[in-house]
């Protein structure tokens, strides 16, 4: 018979991760475990050097002015207005509507837990809502995401797997998913032509929620996991 192979990632569940503290009850039968979350992922597929320097060699790199943008767009969501710490200038503030966006009972930045064999998964929800109807519990998850003229397209294609991730870490809890979607916002403006700027254009990308889908991202995360692990215990080796 075979070895199993084991898992081993960067990132291990410890009372000294940022997220335990607000999390305890969520995360403590977890503690020592292996993880990864869905930014890690998409940081894997899409930028494999800068994903080595941070995880495996704990370097510190420079954030980007679009993902400073898109953290500042998700504070605002979280607490309804805006951080007074601008220092790219981003304007449009005025075009987001709170009283649209922030619904009384909504819940913001809510961890989800996914158990896999050998390591869990973990993410926030944007904007996490539910409802009673019948005696069920029905919920909504959103998720909130800023680009430039077409990247919604990506959030549209069935490869965009976050949401479904999120609505399946709640269906484990025996809640049911009423609604999945993407409240996109269009960011005009660059780098190149400050200063970025949150336009009016706004609109939600609804998605399917089922089964399929929800194995395509369970199996996507298992093989990039397993990358991540191979390459981790090779530079343990040589470079530890």
């Amino acid at each position: 018979m075979a070895k199993k192979k084991q898992i081993i990632l960067p990132s291990i569940i410890t009372e000294q991760s940022w997220f335990y503290k607000d999390n305890e009850e969520l995360l403590k039968p977890y503690l020592g475990s292996p993880y990864i979350s869905y930014s890690s992922v998409s940081s894997w597929e899409d930028y494999k050097d800068d994903f080595i320097k941070q995880k495996f060699m704990g370097l510190k790199l420079p954030s980007s002015i679009y993902g400073d943008f898109g953290t500042y767009t998700g504070a605002a969501l979280e607490d309804g207005k805006f951080p007074e710490y601008n220092p790219h200038g981003f304007t449009g503030q005025e075009n987001m509507n709170f009283d649209e966006l922030r619904p009384k009972n909504a819940e913001y930045e809510k961890m989800i837990v996914i158990p896999r064999e050998d390591y869990i998964i973990i993410g926030f929800i944007d904007r996490y809502t539910e409802r009673t109807e019948d005696k069920i519990i029905k919920a909504h998850i959103r998720d909130q995401k800023t680009g430039g003229k077409g990247k919604e397209n990506q959030y549209s294609d069935k490869k965009y797997t976050q949401v479904i991730l999120y609505a399946h870490a709640i269906e484990n809890m025996g809640i049911e998913i009423e609604k999945t979607d993407v409240w996109f916002i269009r960011r005009t403006g660059s780098h190149l032509s400050p200063p970025l700027h949150i336009s009016d254009e706004q609109f939600e990308i609804p998605l399917e929620y089922n089964e399929k889908r929800v194995k395509y991202a369970l199996d996507k995360v298992d093989r990039v996991v397993n990358e991540i692990s191979d390459l981790y215990q090779v530079y343990q080796k040589y470079f530890s």
